[in-house]
């Protein structure tokens, strides 16, 4: 995936974000680390299982961040639990995020 490093994108206190395949990150936090370049990539998986992509995919992540927050929001969830697995990716089932819904 690649990378843009800027100041502005995304806001202060998160150093990166996944928007349309393209991570965002904030200076400071060059390089990314591994970790965080995973946890975007999950993002990645999630929205491409959506049938309108990109933006179903933000509709949806901005209802459960207002429903259940920024922490508990099951994208977040999946990527939070998973970012540290190298290999999620290669054995990540369709649609896993939706395990953390009842959670």
């Amino acid at each position: 995936m690649k990378v843009i490093y800027n100041r502005f994108i995304p806001i202060k206190g998160f150093s990166a974000i996944n928007l349309f395949g393209v991570i965002f990150a904030r200076k400071e936090y060059n390089p990314l680390s591994k970790k965080t370049i995973n946890h975007e990539k999950i993002h990645d998986a999630q929205a491409k299982e959506f049938v309108f992509g990109y933006f179903s995919f933000y509709a949806f992540y901005l209802r459960y961040w207002l429903k259940f927050g920024y922490k508990n929001n099951p994208f977040e969830r999946e990527a939070y639990d998973n970012d540290f697995k190298p290999r999620y990716l290669f054995q990540r089932e369709r649609f896993a995020w939706e395990k953390y819904l009842n959670n």
